[in-house]
């Protein structure tokens, strides 16, 4: 099933299918029923199959903290922006004030909420800088291969955990209405809005679970051979609209296919679709790139997805 592993390991993407009326032609249910099927069948090999593509991934969104803007948990360190402020008093603390601050830090939450996550690479990407992670995705096994993850790392479900779900479904907005499932610093999405039949309601159902200044993190594909050109190793584009070009499922084959709606979003786009969800404050978005494939990289489909450009972006909800 290596024909869709290039755009989800963040997760793959689908919850967010549904339609308008019943003219589109990716019906919800087909669209939820080929993923979970697709999803379920590569959950085991999933990363396994995908090693250098999610390495390169965590690479890539390790080394833009700062473009993520998130005010992350520097427990490790990491962080050194933060080092001033909370790096003690060049060591002539008193211990009563070391231990205030230990105590302090250990109040503070840094949330994320990976969606479509998959087995889980946002979240152990960004694991190190949060105190928890949180996964909803459509497919049993992915969650399943999340939580056993989570557990070998020896991590408790307070530290990070999956539960089943979908999001954007059109007729059920009061999906995981608990608490723990909203106030999330963070909500990410790896390579799955090009699943979404409606991103933007999805965009808009991941900002309601955020809290006040929290921020939506997107990862997917700009369209077939598009780039501005100014981004790191795109280089030059045709062009092309949201959707319609090319051969209109990504290349792939199988279930997965149908649940392909989007071959990939123009900056404008997701600009639009981050204001409209309540998230363009303080709106960027980055070019990482080509060649972000999944398995071998060697049929003619995964030749196909490395020549598309990569970006990230990041928006604000309103505080």
């Amino acid at each position: 099933m290596s024909h869709h592993g290039h755009h989800h390991q963040g997760g793959h993407h689908h919850q967010g299918g549904h339609h308008h009326g019943n003219t589109a032609v990716y019906d919800h249910a087909h669209t939820v029923d080929a993923v979970k099927s697709a999803f379920d069948e590569q959950a085991a090999t999933y990363d396994s199959r995908n090693e250098k593509l999610l390495e390169r991934m965590t690479a890539e969104l390790r080394s833009r903290l700062d473009f993520i803007g998130v005010d992350w948990d520097d427990e490790d360190g990491d962080d050194d922006d933060d080092q001033g402020e909370h790096g003690g008093n060049g060591g002539s603390a008193e211990p009563e004030d070391a231990q205030a601050q230990a105590e302090e830090k250990k109040k503070k939450q840094v949330r994320l909420l990976d969606y479509a996550c998959g087995t889980g690479m946002m979240s152990r990407a960004l694991a190190p800088y949060v105190t928890q992670c949180v996964g909803i995705d459509l497919s049993e096994n992915m969650v399943a291969a999340y939580n056993a993850r989570a557990r070998n790392q020896g991590l408790s479900p307070d530290e990070m955990y999956a539960v089943v779900g979908n999001l954007a479904d059109p007729d059920r907005p009061d999906v995981l209405p608990g608490p723990e499932f909203r106030d999330f610093d963070l909500a990410a999405v790896g390579g799955g809005f090009h699943h979404f039949v409606d991103p933007e309601l999805a965009a808009a159902r991941l900002v309601e679970r955020l809290r006040p200044g929290g921020v939506l993190l997107i990862w997917d594909f700009k369209p077939h051979g598009q780039s501005h050109g100014h981004g790191e190793g795109c280089g030059r584009g045709r062009g092309g609209e949201d959707e319609g070009e090319g051969d209109g499922d990504g290349g792939f084959v199988g279930p997965a296919r149908y649940a392909i709606t989007h071959n990939g979003f123009t900056e404008e786009r997701i600009k639009a679709m981050y204001e409209k969800a309540g998230a363009g404050t303080n709106f960027r978005l980055a070019e990482l790139g080509t060649g972000f494939v999944a398995g071998g990289g060697h049929d003619a489909r995964d030749k196909e997805m490395a020549r598309r450009c990569v970006f990230l972006a990041r928006g604000e909800k309103a505080a």
